[in-house]
């Protein structure tokens, strides 16, 4: 070809100008190494949402943080109770970073086994949620999500393992083709945060394995959740109102699952009632208080400040003088100012405090089933008095609720009056049945105990029965629908029975004088420092003929501490009087003493042996003389655990 001065290159099937081709590859070679510059430069990208106008996508991702905020409200709201539990030690203290009390206090997975899909949705969605706004957007706009889990939520574990799941979510190395491997990748650490802190403590091994199906479920929802969203957003562009629409959705889901399969009412009795239970509350049980009077003693302040009340020879008159003074405000519910009361001897205060949860879950909930056993509590706490006699003899702060109180008195009416089918209404009627006969009105107290008696029984049978039916599912087990378990039943059905017997026609002459002495002797109280002089002055009122004067007698004898002087009193008040209510319980009342004598005596001796076999005749000879007693089931039950010998 001639040469014309120009020097031709074929690029592709053109005939390009030397010069121009030079100019193409410089622009090419710049293009590569601005692109170069720039991936080193950059380790964060931005994601394919912000593609978008800058109005729209602040929008819908301020929509997103708006149900975020509202999935962080509930997630302490289904644990404590409470929107808003954030607590500044928890930023330090990796104790608090636990969830494995989330599994068990509260609404309990093994009571309520849709709490494992309703903490699976909340948890799920929280986690994959920032994680995901953090792979379409950029790490600085799931900032704010992080912050919600933390301060909102309650949440420190999940807020910093967030961070790592979303500046990897953010970050070019994971940047895949795939974003759901991307996703499932990044949610890893979440995974290590749930089986690490996730798992609850204290747990046989079947409950420990059970204690993570929360988070398995919250791991898979979270997953499902980023499958639609990035599923969807293949085919609309990524456009930025997905977010919040599909995170709304679980949100809706979640409320809806708890408050249908659950429901709030029922969070509130487990946090306010269920545990609360006077019968089991520390500040309730028997415990020495010696301890505590010896600080006093030794406290030079209270010494200088009692000094000038009393002047005590001695040590053992000054234990006695502070003992007395103690029991003294003790009557009026209190401790004296100058007391060194731990923290476990302020029942008051407790009382107080376990009071108003009560009445909270009765104000918020005044529909709910559980309100009777709400009612029930209140009244039993009402009930609970310090025994002084056991403070004066062993030193030992204890209480006794088997005696009616006037303080009680509205709140068992109220729970008879609401809810007399409730199993909780029986114990209302022996109350209420007690108060009535200490008025006279026996008949009436009759007429209430003949229905508890025969409520109780079949309520009895019906446990029976569903014991006898019901079948347990690994783990899980309901929650009971009463506070009355069988013992609770099996003790009151004796009361009522005791009770019924003694303000029966057998105790009545129809005299006015003889119906006001049984009135005042079925509401003595016998933990009270007067009672033995009232048994006294109702025993001098009496005449041979009287018949409640065995009962009387055998309330006294029941009062004589010493062993073999009660037990010879109890074996001859029982010959005087065989066909009496009160004769027969003194042969029952000897027999249980023996057994009594026989368990603390010592073992191999011959005084055991004497005391088995007394225990033994005497039980067998009250089975055989009342065969239809109230006590002989129970007679029989001691016989039978009886051994043949020593």
């Amino acid at each position: 070809m001639h040469n014309s001065g120009l020097n031709l290159v074929i690029f592709g099937p053109e005939l390009v100008n030397t010069g121009t081709f030079l100019q193409i590859m410089a622009k090419n070679n710049n293009k590569n190494t601005t692109g170069t510059r720039a991936s080193q430069k950059s380790f964060m990208t931005a994601g394919p949402t912000l593609h978008y106008s800058h109005a729209n996508v602040v929008s819908c991702w301020l929509l997103a943080l708006a149900v975020y905020i509202l999935h962080c409200l509930f997630w302490p709201k289904i644990v404590t109770g409470e929107f808003l539990s954030f607590r500044w030690e928890s930023l330090t203290d990796p104790v608090l970073w636990q969830l494995g009390q989330v599994v068990t206090d509260g609404v309990s997975i093994f009571e309520y086994p849709w709490q494992i899909v309703v903490l699976g949705l909340m948890m799920g969605s929280m986690a994959a949620a920032p994680v995901l706004i953090s792979q379409l957007m950029s790490f600085r706009y799931s900032v704010p999500f992080i912050a919600v889990a933390l301060f909102v939520a309650n949440l420190p574990g999940l807020a910093a393992f967030l961070i790592i799941s979303c500046v990897g979510a953010a970050c070019r190395p994971l940047r895949f083709r795939s974003r759901f491997i991307a996703i499932v990748l990044c949610t890893l650490p979440l995974v290590v945060y749930w089986f690490y802190f996730g798992v609850a403590r204290g747990l046989d091994p079947i409950q420990w394995g059970f204690s993570v199906m929360p988070w398995i479920a919250a791991w898979l929802i979270g997953l499902s959740l980023a499958a639609a969203v990035l599923g969807i957003g293949h085919f609309t562009r990524y456009k930025p109102g997905l977010m919040w629409i599909a995170t709304g959705v679980l949100l809706v889901l979640s409320l809806i699952t708890f408050e249908h399969r659950i429901g709030f009412a029922e969070l509130d009795y487990q946090l306010y009632v269920a545990d609360n239970d006077p019968e089991t509350v520390p500040h309730f049980q028997s415990r020495s208080i010696s301890e505590a009077i010896d600080e006093t003693l030794a406290d030079p302040a209270v010494r200088q400040y009692l000094q000038g009340f009393f002047y005590p020879a001695d040590e053992i008159r000054w234990r006695q003088e502070i003992k007395r003074r103690i029991e003294n405000q003790l009557t009026r519910d209190r401790w004296p100012s100058w007391f060194a009361a731990e923290e476990h001897f302020k029942y008051q205060q407790k009382r107080l405090k376990l009071q108003d949860q009560y009445d909270k879950f009765i104000r918020r909930r005044p529909n709910s089933p559980r309100v009777p056993i709400a009612l029930y509590y209140k009244a039993m706490l009402l009930e609970y008095s310090p025994n002084l006699e056991m403070f004066r003899r062993a030193e030992i702060l204890s209480f006794y609720d088997d005696h009616p109180r006037e303080q009680a008195a509205e709140v068992w009416y109220r729970l008879y009056n609401r809810f007399s089918d409730s199993p909780e209404s029986f114990e209302a009627r022996w109350r209420i049945a007690k108060h009535w006969s200490g008025a006279g009105r026996f008949e009436h107290a009759l007429t209430l105990l003949a229905s508890a008696e025969s409520m109780i029984m079949e309520r009895l049978d019906f446990l029976e029965n569903q014991a006898e039916r019901a079948s347990a599912i690994g783990p899980f087990r309901k929650p009971p629908e009463s506070a009355m378990t069988r013992r609770k039943l099996t003790d009151l059905l004796g009361r009522v029975r005791e009770l019924q017997i003694l303000i029966s026609g057998e105790n009545r002459d129809g005299s006015e004088e003889n119906a006001a002495r049984l009135a005042e002797f079925v509401m003595l109280n016998p933990y009270s420092r007067d009672y033995p002089d009232h048994l006294e002055r109702l025993l001098e009122q009496m005449d041979e003929e009287d018949p409640m004067k065995d009962n009387v007698l055998l309330a006294q004898i029941q009062l004589i501490e010493d062993a073999d002087t009660r037990a010879e009193k109890l074996r001859q008040l029982h010959r005087d009087y065989q066909d009496t209510d009160a004769g027969r319980k003194a042969l029952y009342e000897l027999g249980r003493l023996r057994v009594r004598m026989w368990q603390l005596s010592e073992s191999g001796s011959d005084e055991r042996q004497e005391y088995l076999e007394s225990a033994r005749a005497t039980l067998t000879s009250f089975t055989t003389l009342y065969p239809n007693s109230i006590y002989a089931e129970d007679a029989e039950m001691k016989l039978y655990q009886l051994p043949d010998a020593e």
